[in-house]
């Protein structure tokens, strides 16, 4: 079945096996088209790297075999390397142990979310993820959805003869916002230069607040009237102008001192959010030489739905992709939030003098949904990151922020996940 662990200096053997299955070609053609679109668009860099992330890590993995024949032990250091090869592990053994067609259908899979879905790819690593930790926790596995079989990712198999059905869910950083950072990369590229101008030119630190009616405009000429209008409106000293598509606020900042934050290093994102009075919206900072700085941010006069967007993929998955006739789990990764972030999450759980978290609301409200009877546990995971080596192995850990409903009557008493308290 589904390998947990595995020899670094064994890992040639189903790294060739996955080019041979899937191709070395398919990545690597990725991997070149992401470059030249991040050298014709430097503000696509960050954007494009973490989607891709898998894949320009498979790249690498196949010029280090091909300059060394070998994969030297420091690999496991590297988390975007450790995470990749363990994907290949995991999918080369799901591979052998699914059959022929099914086995087929994982690699067709895995080479059409390497062309075109990126976020399918980080789907499949959560579930080789979630596979590993139930198969640790003394559960067999199986993958139904790869035979044509059912639309729900694992089935657990338990030694007392019982099967729980599982879900999961990738859920990107831009489930339920309003401004996509897909939809900013291009705009980036129109308005950097008129911010750069500015700036060159000036002393002045600036700050330029876009306002939108409700999405970001997806076509480029309006994409490019927006820039303008940020022209516009820096070079004729006005404080508020519009078009109809944006309005722009632009204010002198160099009283909040943004450059010498920069200098100093005092930059994250709280200060960030402070100076310009808003939460956690996309922001584009350029400095001169000069020392001058330009901050924009771009936000949506509608507030963001993530709340309702997660309850909404986790409900339809519930209702549509469970067969309801045994006990399930749903397990949703939330991207970009690393452990740390899920535990101070975790700990806001209410007290006296406090309402439950988001994530308490979610689970609750989804194990209490009509025709959601069969939910017996709701579990976010954390992003996985490298431990500390033991004894020669270097594993990998993350978070799960569990709920369980225990007035399901799925429920049995004795139901163990396998998920160790935190410490």
């Amino acid at each position: 079945m589904i390998v947990t662990g595995l020899n670094l200096l064994e890992f040639y053997r189903p790294f060739l096996r996955f080019i041979g299955l899937v191709g070395h070609q398919v990545w690597s053609d990725r991997a070149k088209l992401i470059r030249q679109a991040i050298a014709g668009n430097p503000y696509s860099k960050d954007h494009l790297e973490d989607e891709n992330e898998l894949c320009f890590a498979l790249d690498e993995l196949t010029h280090i075999w091909d300059r060394n024949g070998r994969f030297p032990l420091t690999l496991r250091k590297k988390r975007h390397l450790f995470f990749a090869i363990a994907f290949v592990a995991q999918a080369i053994s799901l591979y052998d142990a699914v059959g022929d067609a099914a086995g087929k259908q994982l690699m067709r899979r895995i080479v059409g979310a390497i062309k075109n879905e990126p976020e399918d790819l980080r789907a499949l690593q959560v579930e080789l993820a979630t596979a590993t930790h139930f198969l640790q926790s003394g559960y067999e596995v199986s993958f139904p959805d790869l035979n044509g079989d059912e639309r729900f990712d694992l089935l657990l198999h338990g030694i007392d003869g019982s099967e729980i059905e599982v879900e999961c869910k990738f859920l990107s950083r831009d489930k339920g916002q309003k401004i996509h950072r897909s939809e900013l990369v291009d705009f980036y590229k129109e308005v950097a230069p008129v911010l750069n101008s500015h700036i060159s030119t000036s002393s002045a630190d600036l700050i330029v607040e876009i306002t939108v009616p409700d999405r970001f405009p997806s076509q480029m000429h309006e994409k490019k009237g927006i820039a303008d209008l940020v022209r516009i409106a820096i070079s004729s000293d006005a404080s508020t102008m519009s078009n109809g598509i944006a309005r722009i606020d632009v204010r002198d900042a160099t009283s909040a001192g943004l450059g010498n934050a920069a200098d100093s290093g005092l930059i994250d994102r709280g200060y960030l959010d402070k100076v310009t009075g808003t939460n956690n919206r996309p922001m584009l900072m350029l400095g001169s030489e000069g020392g001058s700085t330009a901050l924009l941010v771009v936000k949506s006069e509608k507030n963001d739905s993530i709340f309702e967007s997660i309850y909404r993929t986790l409900s339809r998955a519930a209702s549509k992709q469970l067969t309801r006739k045994r006990p399930a789990l749903l397990i949703a990764r939330l991207d970009d939030i690393d452990m740390q972030a899920l535990v101070r999450v975790a700990a806001s759980e209410a007290g006296a003098d406090s309402g439950p978290n988001t994530l308490q609301l979610i689970a609750s409200r989804l194990m209490r949904g009509a025709h959601h009877e069969h939910i017996v546990s709701v579990c976010f995971l954390s992003e996985g990151e490298i431990g500390l080596p033991e004894a020669g192995r270097t594993p990998s850990n993350g978070v799960v922020y569990h709920f369980k409903n225990e007035s399901s009557p799925f429920w049995r008493v004795g139901f163990s996940f396998g998920f160790s308290p935190i410490s």
